[in-house]
């Protein structure tokens, strides 16, 4: 084989499997700081579905918001103990083993960048910090997303990709798994996956119909599965539809809905089933104000307003990644323009093509609503192209052996500076609430109907771990609520325990009626037994 030299390549793959060790025994010691942290009320929600796929209850399960796939590689592991403790242990190992196929992937897709062994090693030693904290700080449904993405990339990226038929399928399957898990990934592996082989297309006469075939039987691949989830979620809604979080997210940002925000925040509201843990397990049941940008010239405006905000959001997260982040995609695209100027464009194609899959990734997030977590794909090739550009300097003759340590040594550091901060300041994120559900369980076994006068995410996940049905707080838009709005609530809603987190008197005529059963126990939480009037 041409080029291959022994030695450099025992070299990276022991180097690599040191990298994997390092990240292995780090996060082994990282759970025991993040293993009670629930992250978010998303991945409550998609904790909560995996329990109701392990009980066989297929019509609460499937759920048209939340992609499946988290959910059910959950299940084969929570089967025979699904309780919320377990679960919620099992999502960080989970979590785990996905950002170690996520190295796995960034270390063969480094190789389509070319990139020395130091850089290589220097990139991927950096993204053991960088995906542990995406393991324990973030939710770890993005970064499932991002590991499919990238052995996609891998694929795709390729200059061999034409000479071999069963690529296309690979990429088709890649592509069908990372829209099971988020339903963003349908327009992005469209116009990618069409993009990406109309490149290949035209850059090599001799393999079009190699690259046709890999087409066709990508997208036949990728339409059998998103048509069959596709199928499934629509005879559960009665409307024919491949995911809703998008129509969801998009008329949440409208004119109307966007100063009112999500219904949960309006009062208490019902769980989407008789099995969920909360209203949020699927948001496609919330009502929204519908909108649309072309409807009028305010909401062109709007939605305009919309996108600028959300670039001007983008912007700030990828110097939140690096602070090199910024500078990279601006050399990225006077790169691609001095290419194109010397009719060299696909010479260099790994950036080209790293350039248009972040422009892809980020236009379509822009559209609607961004947060720093959506972007993991992106900063994974922000860090690949910038080892292509450090390798491109180290060529150079007045970079000597000192300069180009000193260089990939600061190139390292910055990318492990945003990481190593999260990692600090997030441990032991949640262990207070899940030491406190434990304490009130033992002592007052609560469950039923749990509802609140504020501290939405907490209450939300001690009625998890309580197996037990969150109806929200009391709150309407932030605001408190009459005495007599208050109980009637309570009654309509069949709440069997209300939670009054701090000292205030608000409504205190309302809940002199039931009993509190912590006696004052429990420093800024009384509980009201609302079936047990005084």
């Amino acid at each position: 084989m041409a080029g291959f030299n022994l030695k450099t390549f025992t070299k990276f793959n022991i180097l690599f499997c040191l990298c994997l060790v390092l990240y292995f025994i780090l996060s082994i010691y990282l759970l025991k700081y993040y293993q009670y942290d629930p992250i978010s009320r998303d991945l409550i929600s998609i904790m909560s579905i995996a329990k109701i796929y392990a009980a066989g209850d297929l019509g609460n399960a499937v759920n048209g918001y939340w992609g499946p796939m988290f959910s059910w590689l959950l299940v084969p592991i929570i089967y025979f103990n699904p309780t919320p403790q377990f679960t919620l242990f099992t999502t960080k190992i989970l979590a785990i083993m996905v950002g170690f196929f996520t190295i796995l992937g960034i270390g063969l897709l480094s190789r389509r960048f070319k990139l020395s062994t130091s850089i290589r090693i220097g990139i991927l030693f950096a993204s053991v910090f960088i995906v542990l904290f995406y393991v324990f700080g973030l939710n770890p449904v993005d970064l499932l997303l991002a590991c499919f993405l990238i052995y996609y990339l891998y694929i795709i990226y390729s200059s061999n990709y034409p000479l071999t038929w069963y690529n296309g399928m690979l990429c088709g399957i890649l592509g069908g798994l990372a829209f099971l898990t988020k339903s963003f990934a349908l327009p992005f592996f469209l116009i990618t996956f069409i993009l990406f082989n109309l490149l290949h297309y035209f850059k090599d006469a001799e393999l079009r119909k190699g690259t046709f075939k890999n087409l066709f039987l990508g997208l036949a691949v990728f339409f059998i599965i998103s048509g069959l989830w596709g199928g499934v979620i629509s005879e559960k809604y009665g409307y024919l539809t491949l995911g809703t979080s998008g129509e969801y997210n998009f008329k949440e940002i409208g004119p109307i809905q966007k100063d009112m925000g999500s219904p949960i925040w309006h009062g208490f509201i019902k769980p989407s089933n008789k099995e969920a843990t909360s209203a949020w397990e699927d948001p496609t049941y919330l009502k929204l104000s519908s909108w649309s940008p072309l409807q009028s010239q305010n909401s062109f405006k709007h939605e305009i307003n919309v996108i600028s905000g959300n670039i001007i959001k983008t912007l700030t997260f990828l110097n939140e990644f690096s602070y090199f982040s910024l500078l990279i995609i601006l050399f990225s695209l006077l790169f691609i323009i001095w290419q194109l100027k010397n009719n060299s464009l696909l010479k260099h194609h790994q950036i080209f093509f790293a350039f248009l899959t972040i422009t892809m990734f980020i236009g379509l997030y822009v559209l609607i609503f961004v947060e720093f977590r959506y972007f993991y794909l992106v900063y994974f090739l922000i860090t690949l192209m910038a080892g292509y550009f450090l390798q491109l300097l180290f060529k150079k003759p007045y970079c000597t052996r000192e300069i180009k340590s000193i260089l990939l040594v600061v190139f390292v550091a910055s990318l492990m500076v945003m990481p190593l901060t999260g990692l600090l300041e997030n441990k032991d994120g949640g262990e207070n609430i899940y030491d406190l559900a434990s304490t009130i369980n033992d002592e007052y076994y609560i469950q039923g109907n749990i509802a609140s006068n504020d501290g939405y995410m907490a209450s939300l996940y001690m009625a998890y771990l309580w197996n037990s049905h969150y109806y929200g707080t009391s709150l309407r838009n932030w605001n408190n609520i009459s005495d007599s709005e208050l109980e009637k609530d309570l009654q309509d809603y069949n709440i069997d325990y209300y939670l009054y987190w701090g000292d205030s008197n608000y409504n205190s005529e309302v809940l002199v009626k039931y009993k509190e059963i912590t006696q004052g126990k429990i420093e800024d939480l009384k509980i009201y037994r609302i079936k047990e009037k005084i």
